[in-house]
């Protein structure tokens, strides 16, 4: 497809037929600044972290590994979640007619229930191969469900919060969701001191379940607003590949692929690495992780402002800077370059806190300046769908590198050359190339962006 013909495809599917009144009165702002339901959908993000910061993170993880998952196991759990998002690009036709909030309720609350499921498993007699089996079946479903609901969530948000003030938003969202994780962290922590038994996994997944059920019920309070397409009823056929060949969408996603496949399998290896190699115990792997919650709500409190004044792009720099130096602080550590003490793998845990906190600030940024209003659940989708592949497929990929590599070691100097330090090592240059290509990134200024917060449509390819 020409570029010519790429533009005027995507043209004619989001100016199709003329935009009709929301449901929600946009300017009707609070006193501070936000629309009614801003609010609660940052109280959702807090209890929404409550949940997937275990069920998602460490401690799922360390639950998995103490059932005797191999590398591959572990990247398999690690993906499905990403690989799961595929689901958005159905579930962006059911939009339409169930609407933002009641898509979201049913996936969380079925969620929800996965959850509570993954408790009862943890008491469960028998063999540890039944248990491990069990969790991935309850991980799929949990990630199914929240494959097919989650698209709703940031058109959503993109409807609800004017242009003006997305990046004020969004690092507010981020702060409230990074204090969830790190009081969820800190509790984990407690429930798996010592040598942990598996009621005191059940006991850390029962706070996360609990914390599903809260976001829930903040997800009821948050205001419907009409989807685009209910706005603007139109039997036009999706245009899937004049929408991916839109130049500034389509760089967006090369460069959100590539940092994926950079950092998408760290935090799993990482713990695997402090667990497997180092002989960190669970809840001294869960407090460093805690540190990395501190990183990230010590810097969002002004981020935001700061993104809504200078753009996306320099913050990427920043952030991609600095996650260029957390890999080689684990490649150094896995080669034997460096200590892996508890200051030097916590400040490489803080830095990556506030790295990868204000990276996500500055993409749901970069995707509501960036994808046009009509067609915006389907761009959304789209856009999630080939990111969160690659994000799925990392883990997946490592997981059978570093059981293939095995205990291969070799020795180069002062550098020991063996999984995990290939793995850290190649994870490195990925991140430089991501930091590179950033520069190609096309950011429309303020004042050039249309009535709805994004650039003209104009197509280069």
């Amino acid at each position: 497809m020409t570029g010519q013909n790429s533009q005027r495809a995507v043209e004619h599917h989001l100016h199709a037929t003329p935009a009709g009144p929301p449901r929600f009165p946009f300017g009707a702002l609070t006193t501070v600044g936000f629309p009614a339901g801003a609010a609660n959908a940052n109280l959702f993000s807090f209890f929404n972290a409550i949940n997937w910061g275990i069920v998602l993170g460490a401690p799922l993880i360390l639950y998995a590994k103490s059932l005797g998952a191999s590398a591959l196991v572990l990247g398999v759990i690690a993906a499905v979640m990403p690989l799961m998002t595929t689901l958005q690009m159905p579930a962006a036709h059911w939009l339409p007619h169930l609407g933002y909030r009641r898509l979201m309720m049913l996936g969380w609350t079925s969620r929800t229930l996965c959850v509570f499921g993954l408790a009862a498993v943890t008491l469960l007699p028998g063999p540890a191969e039944l248990r491990l089996s069990l969790v991935v079946l309850l991980m799929v479903m949990f990630t199914v469900l929240r494959g097919l609901a989650s698209g709703a969530y940031m058109p959503w948000m993109s409807e609800l919060i004017p242009d003006s003030i997305r990046g004020r938003f969004f690092s507010r969202d981020q702060f409230f969701g990074q204090t969830g994780a790190l009081v969820t962290l800190l509790a984990a922590a407690v429930a798996l001191q010592g040598r942990t038994r598996p009621w005191q996994y059940g006991l850390a997944f029962l706070i996360s379940a609990l914390g599903g059920v809260s976001s829930v019920l903040c997800l009821r309070r948050i205001p419907e607003v009409a989807t685009p397409e209910q706005m603007r009823r139109s039997g036009a056929r999706v245009p899937w590949a004049a929408m991916l060949l839109f130049r500034p969408f389509f760089r967006l996603i090369v460069f959100n692929v590539l940092f994926a496949l950079a950092v998408a399998a760290l935090p799993v290896f990482s713990v695997a690495y402090l667990r497997g190699e180092e002989g960190y115990s669970d809840s001294s792997i869960v407090l460093l992780a805690v540190l990395a919650g501190m990183g990230a709500v010590l810097t969002l409190p002004w981020s935001g402002a700061v993104m809504d004044r200078v753009g996306s792009k320099p913050v990427f720099a920043i952030c991609l800077g600095a996650c260029a130096t957390i890999l080689t602080g684990w490649w150094a550590m896995a080669a034997g370059v460096l200590p892996p003490t508890v200051p030097v793998v916590g400040g490489l845990y803080f830095v990556s806190g506030f790295a990868g906190v204000n990276f996500a600030v500055a993409n749901a940024r970069m995707q509501s300046v960036t994808i046009p209003l009509m067609g915006r659940n389907h761009f959304f989708a789209l856009f999630t769908v080939i990111t969160s592949v690659a994000a799925g497929v990392t883990p997946v990929f490592w997981g059978a590198v570093l059981d293939g590599i095995g205990a291969f070691t070799a020795t180069s100097g002062p550098v020991q050359w063996n999984k995990y330090s290939i793995f850290f090592g190649a994870a490195t240059l990925l991140c430089l190339i991501t930091l590179v290509y950033a520069l190609w990134l096309e950011e429309a200024p303020a004042e050039a962006r249309g009535p709805d917060g994004v650039p003209p449509v104009v197509c280069r390819v």
